[in-house]
């Protein structure tokens, strides 16, 4: 009976999250007093999430990394790339603008690092070979898949994120993500990425810009000397942590909470700022996706889901065949519904996909979080997508000369990658 009651909270989870009516967080948190109420779990088990090591570990990045993002480091970016503009050969000019975007995009999301870089397209105009219609997609594309990846800022949380969304299905430890999992799957898709998007965006027209529609960057107060000092001091000491995963081993994942009490005992942070983004609903959602993991494992919702999808397939699928089948559909779907939401549906499914094949995990769940970013094809992709679409006045159909290609090799390679990484064959 268990099964089908968690089956049937998983559904409802499933069609929160495609619906977007509700926070993700709120989501998540009644599913687990759903698992409560009909004692599949008791209270204290249905509300571990928050105990978890991994919820720590990204509650408290999120503290840091909003701290980092105060700096002048972002201020001293842009005037870098203002230097290179001009008296500089397209291909170095665009480069150096896709890096700064690349930089940029560890420490702030998808629409914060657009609106930033907008600042420099907008001023391209529309004649010679690099202007604001030309590039202002590509850099969103590029901006999406990269957000994240490197392992620093919100991207040093990566792994215990995902793991959080999955951990509770698979039953050994090893098949979990280690801290630089996540950058080793998915730098060279990026890379490829990048250089195909730095030497395509010539595909698309020249064409006038609506710059009412770019939007605007939000203006942040500069913060002290002091307490850049210090919000620096604390940022690198955190990432530290994190490289030496392997000699703190638990320790390392309260070291972003440690962090974070020393900006508030500074107050180089208000414990407002620190309460809001340790209370996010970021960290509600993925206390409760822990969860639900929990429940889909220890009852046997998780492996009835695997089979199920197994069958669909075919059976006993080529291993290499159902990591381009759920590449291809995550790609599709993240091309309507928010990444975060295809993130949280797709990874419990893929896990428990993976489970019941004997296929190791990791490679299919990095396949699902890469292909959950490729958000370029539509404006329905994300916020930042939207923005682009509205103000380069792009045709849909036309931009697929750029876009197909684009997520045509962010498929190709991610899959390639992770059966690298993790071979499906051993």
């Amino acid at each position: 009976m268990d099964v089908y009651i968690v089956l049937a909270i998983m559904a409802f989870m499933i069609i929160g999250f495609l619906l977007g009516k509700w926070p993700f967080g709120l989501t998540t948190m009644t599913c687990c007093a759903l698992l409560a109420i009909t004692k599949v779990m008791t209270v204290q088990e249905a509300f571990s999430g928050f105990a978890n090591k991994n919820v720590l570990l990204v509650a408290g990045m999120f503290v840091v990394s909003a701290a980092f993002g105060r700096t002048s480091i972002v201020s001293n970016m842009q005037k870098k790339l203002t230097s290179f503009k001009g008296g500089k050969s397209d291909l170095i000019f665009v480069t150096v603008l896709f890096l700064v975007a690349i930089v940029l995009c560890q420490f702030l999301n998808n629409t914060a690092t657009l609106t930033i870089m907008i600042m420099f397209v907008a001023t391209l105009g529309n004649t010679g070979e690099v202007t604001t219609s030309r590039i202002l997609l590509p850099i969103m594309g590029v901006i999406s898949m990269w957000t994240g990846k490197l392992p620093i800022g919100g991207g040093a949380a990566r792994a215990a994120r995902t793991n959080a969304l999955y951990e509770g299905i698979v039953g050994d430890s090893s098949q979990l993500l280690d801290f630089l999992d996540p950058f080793k799957v998915t730098v060279i898709p990026c890379i490829i990425i990048t250089i195909y998007a730095i030497l395509a965006y010539r595909v698309l027209p020249k064409q006038d810009i609506d710059e009412s529609k770019l939007g605007k960057v939000k203006e942040t107060q500069a913060i002290s000397k002091r307490d850049e000092v210090i919000t620096i001091f604390v940022f690198v000491g955190v990432m530290i942590c994190m490289f030496l995963n392997s000699l703190l081993g638990d320790l390392m994942f309260i070291c972003p909470i440690i962090g974070a009490l020393i900006l508030a005992f500074t107050k180089t942070m208000s414990i407002k700022d620190i309460v809001n983004k340790l209370t996010g609903d970021s960290v509600f959602m993925l206390a409760g996706a822990l969860v639900m993991a929990d429940a889909l494992g220890n009852t046997g919702a998780g492996e009835l889901i695997g089979k199920g999808i197994l069958s669909l397939l075919g059976g006993s699928p080529n291993p290499i065949f159902v990591m381009f089948v759920f590449a291809i559909i995550t790609t599709l779907l993240t091309t309507f519904i928010s990444n975060s939401a295809t993130q949280n549906v797709f990874i419990p499914i893929a896990a428990s996909t993976a489970v019941a094949a004997n296929m190791d995990p990791r490679g299919l769940v990095m396949i699902v979080v890469f292909c959950a970013n490729c958000a370029v094809m539509f404006p329905t992709g994300s916020p930042s997508c939207a923005i682009a679409f509205s103000a380069g006045g792009y045709d849909i159909v036309k931009s697929m000369k750029f876009t197909l290609p684009f997520c045509i090799l962010a498929i190709v390679s991610i899959v390639l990658s992770a059966n690298y990484f993790f071979p499906v064959f051993g």
